[in-house]
């Protein structure tokens, strides 16, 4: 007797362990329709071994799992698949003793089905309208309305919380979340729109926008290429072809862009002419010395810039060739004529992981003057910048190409840093120092601290103000015999600027600037007022 008992409870042992098995919850639901929506994004991220089904525990909730999960190691090695791919956060798992059977909709049954609900959808699509009509939504799509996002996004993420298959309240948390960068609950509330309705068009093309901003490219490709299947106005067709066009080129190894600039600009003071053109200098016995006067003047500006990219495959580095041609020519001042050649080899690293992009650049420009005085300067400039910060160690170094010139020679070492403080403001400081190379003149060396705050403004879409304040503060090393001092510098710089965007690739650039000079020394004392007008256009291959 206790033989048979035994064995009795050794074969109920062994058919629970043989019958236990796991289930991964995935998704839960309120109509079948959206069930079968996720069933079939599932069956497209799984193997057909898998056994996904569709679970009705009752008219309002319908739950797609996946069962039959042999180990709980296996179970959660497919839930942590769905989390890399961004999907189903809430996902659980549940321990069964038997094959779950009772309430299983097949996917070949699921047309049937939603013909069965057809009163049940509508009475939902009734509840839908019916929220749309409260104190809430209206109060939500106000405050959207007046750009208060933030305040949207609560109110519309409350509804949405009351009612989540709800089209218009997902697509406006989508927008409102988006404006406010919440990026992944914005592309979670559109793809919930997008299952609610597939045809909503303009939610696609929201949603593959943030998903070119977000650089999932491959991803932001196949929505755009959805789109331009369905019907749409040829405007919208366009712009998306534009994104497509993008995509593919960044997906190049070798990318050529260029910019051409054209400007004219009018200074009050092109020469640096003195406040006081008469000065007396102390430590030559206070002899009396004619200093020059301002020259007014104006000038054409005209810029072409050429950079050719090639992307090292498989490793986020950019090698990067610049080309660059620069031309002022005064109308009266000729002696002020510029001319600068430029070639700038760089390198940058993009560091996904905590996104910060590190660049080495070298410069060789040759700076041609209307005077004679041409010179070359090289430099090796290091710089690491994040979304909020900025920053660069420079060095340069400048030979003459005349060598009588050459007691004008030096070196500089420059360090600048822009720290972004609010959304439209942010904060840059320069520091750097002047060495002379030949020990033929004292009032080369010095050393500068520069601080800085730029704000802007986006008045409209295409309209942008900048306001710009910089101080200066100079102390060169060796005392000037002439004034028996040593020479100390303050610079004020204040400019108002507008860019107007003409399209993607054009903008206006209006200036306007005074630049004031303060000196121990009389013979550094000046004024400049400046006016500027640029237009600029960049190209892509």
């Amino acid at each position: 007797m206790i033989k048979k008992t035994l064995l009795i409870y050794l074969l109920l042992l062994f058919s629970f362990l043989q019958a236990k098995s796991y289930t991964l919850y995935l998704a839960s639901v309120n109509s079948v329709d959206l069930a079968r929506e996720h069933y079939e994004k599932v069956r497209f991220h799984t193997p057909e071994a898998y056994n996904v089904i569709i679970n009705k525990e009752d008219e309002n909730n319908y739950n797609v799992i996946i069962t039959e999960i042999a180990t709980k190691k296996q179970a959660k090695k497919i839930q942590s698949f769905f989390n890399l791919l961004k999907k189903y956060p809430n996902s659980h798992i549940k321990i069964f003793n038997k094959i779950l059977k009772n309430n299983v909709i097949e996917n070949k049954k699921l047309i049937a089905e939603v013909e069965q609900n057809g009163k049940d959808n509508e009475q939902k699509y009734q509840e839908n309208k019916n929220i749309e009509e409260t104190n809430e939504y209206k109060s939500a799509l106000q405050m959207y309305n007046s750009k208060k996002y933030q305040e949207a996004y609560t109110l519309f993420y409350k509804l949405f919380l009351r009612n989540n298959y709800n089209l218009n309240i997902n697509y406006f948390l989508a927008r409102s979340a988006f404006s406010i960068k919440r990026f992944d609950e914005s592309l979670a509330a559109y793809e919930r729109a997008l299952i609610i309705k597939p045809d909503f068009n303009q939610a696609r093309y929201d949603y593959a926008r943030i998903l070119y901003k977000l650089k999932i490219k491959k991803e932001a490709k196949n929505e755009f290429n959805k789109l331009l299947k369905t019907k749409m106005d040829d405007k919208t067709k366009t712009k998306i072809k534009e994104y497509l066009k993008f995509l593919d080129i960044k997906k190049s190894k070798k990318n050529i862009s260029a910019k051409v600039m054209i400007g004219i600009s009018s200074s009050s003071n092109v020469n640096n002419g003195l406040d006081n053109i008469g000065y007396r200098l102390p430590g030559l016995g206070s002899i009396q010395v004619t200093g020059e006067e301002p020259i007014s003047d104006s000038a054409s500006s005209q810029m072409i810039n050429l950079n050719i990219f090639k992307y090292l495959e498989k490793q986020p580095i950019r090698l990067k060739n610049s080309f660059s041609l620069y031309n002022k020519v005064f109308f009266n001042e000729k002696s002020e004529n510029i001319r600068v050649v430029s070639y700038k080899p760089s390198l940058t690293y993009l560091n996904k992981k905590n996104s910060r992009i590190y660049n080495l650049e070298f410069a060789i420009d040759k700076i041609i003057k209307e005077n004679d005085e041409d010179f070359y300067a090289f430099s090796l400039s290091p710089r690491i910048s994040t979304k909020n910060f900025m920053s660069y160690f420079k060095y340069q170094k400048v030979f003459y190409v005349d060598s009588t010139d050459k007691d004008n020679e030096f070196e500089k070492i420059q360090f600048y840093g822009k720290l972004n403080l609010l959304r439209n403001m942010n904060f840059y400081t320069n520091i750097n120092r002047t060495s002379r190379i030949y020990d033929l003149r004292n009032d080369i060396d010095n050393i500068t601290f520069g601080n800085g705050i730029n704000i802007f403004f986006d008045i409209t879409n295409k309209n942008r103000i900048n306001l710009n304040y910089e101080f200066d503060y100079s102390k060169y090393k060796y005392k000037n015999i002439g004034f028996n001092s040593i020479r100390k510098d303050k610079k004020h710089l204040i400019e108002l600027s507008l860019i107007h965007k003409l399209n993607k690739d054009s903008i206006i650039h209006f200036s306007a600037n005074h630049r004031n000079n303060k000196s121990n020394q009389d013979a550094y004392i000046f004024n400049e007022n400046e006016v500027q007008i640029n237009y600029l256009k960049e190209f892509f291959w």
